[in-house]
Order: C-alpha cells, then sequence, then structure tokens
C-alpha cells in the first residue's frame, strides 16, 4: 500500500459533522407548524365559498315559501293586497341582494370582494330577510290565524335554510328575527293558542340554532386530526 494513501487531501470522514448538517437539513419546526395553520385556514375558506355557493338555494327556498305562506294566509283571509305587496317587495329586495353578493363574491372568475367580506355580506342580508319575514307575521297573517299556519309560517324557512346554509351565523342571523318576530305576533294579536304557539316557535327556533351551532362544533374537531395526517 503506498505511504501517500495515509495522507490524502480529501477531508477525513467526521460522523459528528455529519449528523449535524442532516439536523439542519431538516425543514425548520415553524414550517412543520405551520402546516397545521394553513390546514385549518384553507377548511375555513372553503366552509366560506360553500356558505356563498349555498345562497341561490336559500333564495329560490324563500320565494317558494313565501309564495305558499301568502296563499295559504290570503285562503285564510289575511291581510290587505296593499300588505301582501309590501312583504313581499320586502323580501325580494332581501333575495336580489343576496343574489347580487353571490355574484360579486363568488360567481365572478375574479372576485370583486374578498371571502371574508363576501360571508359577512351574506349574514348581513340573512338577518335583514328574518326581520323582513317576521314581519310578514303582522303583515299578511288574518286577523285569527290558524295555529298551524303561524307555526309554518315561522318555522318553515328555517328547517329548509338551516340544512342548505351550514352556517351557525347565517342561521343564527335569521331564525332569531323571524321567530321572535313571529312569536311577537303570536302574543300582541291573542291569536288562538297564543302562549303555546309561541312557546313552540321559540323553542323550535332555539333547537334549530343549537342544532346548527353543535353540528359546526363536532365538524372543528376534525380539523386537527385532517391536519396531522
Amino acid at each position: 500500500m503506498a505511504l501517500t494513501e495515509f495522507h490524502s487531501p480529501a477531508p477525513a470522514f467526521d460522523p459528528a459533522r455529519a449528523a449535524k448538517n442532516f439536523r439542519d437539513s431538516r425543514p425548520p419546526q415553524d414550517a412543520l407548524g405551520r402546516l397545521a395553520v394553513l390546514h385549518r385556514e384553507g377548511a375555513r375558506n372553503l366552509q366560506l365559498l360553500q356558505f356563498l355557493a349555498r345562497s341561490p338555494v336559500a333564495c329560490v327556498l324563500l320565494m317558494l315559501i313565501g309564495a305558499l305562506a301568502l296563499l295559504w294566509a290570503g285562503f285564510s283571509g289575511g291581510g290587505t293586497l296593499k300588505a301582501d305587496f309590501a312583504w313581499a317587495a320586502l323580501v325580494l329586495l332581501g333575495v336580489i341582494a343576496m343574489t347580487r353578493n353571490f355574484i360579486r363574491g363568488y360567481a365572478r372568475s375574479l372576485r370583486r370582494v374578498p371571502l371574508e367580506e363576501a360571508a359577512a355580506d351574506l349574514r348581513t342580508l340573512l338577518l335583514y330577510l328574518g326581520v323582513a319575514w317576521g314581519t310578514g307575521a303582522f303583515l299578511v297573517m288574518p286577523g285569527l290565524p290558524a295555529p298551524a299556519l303561524v307555526f309554518s309560517f315561522a318555522v318553515a324557512p328555517s328547517l329548509a335554510l338551516a340544512p342548505v346554509l351550514r352556517d351557525p351565523k347565517g342561521v343564527l342571523a335569521f331564525v332569531a328575527p323571524a321567530t321572535l318576530a313571529t312569536a311577537a305576533a303570536t302574543l300582541l294579536g291573542a291569536w288562538p293558542l297564543d302562549i303555546w304557539v309561541a312557546a313552540a316557535i321559540m323553542g323550535l327556533g332555539g333547537f334549530i340554532i343549537t342544532w346548527s351551532m353543535l353540528r359546526r362544533a363536532m365538524g372543528g374537531d376534525l380539523l386537527p386530526e385532517l391536519a396531522a395526517r
């Protein structure tokens, strides 16, 4: 064996240096920790997109249920034509605004408003629609409406919108004023079974809101598990 092989100019192998270089080459722990945060942000953006995407279905449901409510109230000797038109105009104004918000925040290829802003605007419009819907209890109901008519008027749109919207804040924004106003009209008008009907309306409205919140909470618990995968 030649003597020059024992004095090679190449650097000698250092296990400690190799281990150090391996540790330095791994991704930083902060970057790994950001993966869970990015996953939650992506899931939240997806939820907002889905919330906005469902708004046209909510508009169609509101128009259909509103038309049925007007027909039922009219056959029962409901409000005047002027009152019916005023309530229909209030609801239709909210539907048009929701459609415009859907186009600006979701349907356009280049969205004109951010997701957060579009979702907040949609919740505000749902609050307006809840107030407008509850106002109908004072405008279109007959003098002594049947309890089934009053109960259906209050809870039918809430039951229809909650599984469609799947947004606790949006459901709360619509259900709370719609049920509160109808229950108040029932008590103030001394309608048949007023206390029982108002209690049933408030009870079911509270259940719908609670169910929507629990459903979102149960779905949110899955995010950390999915982020860890």
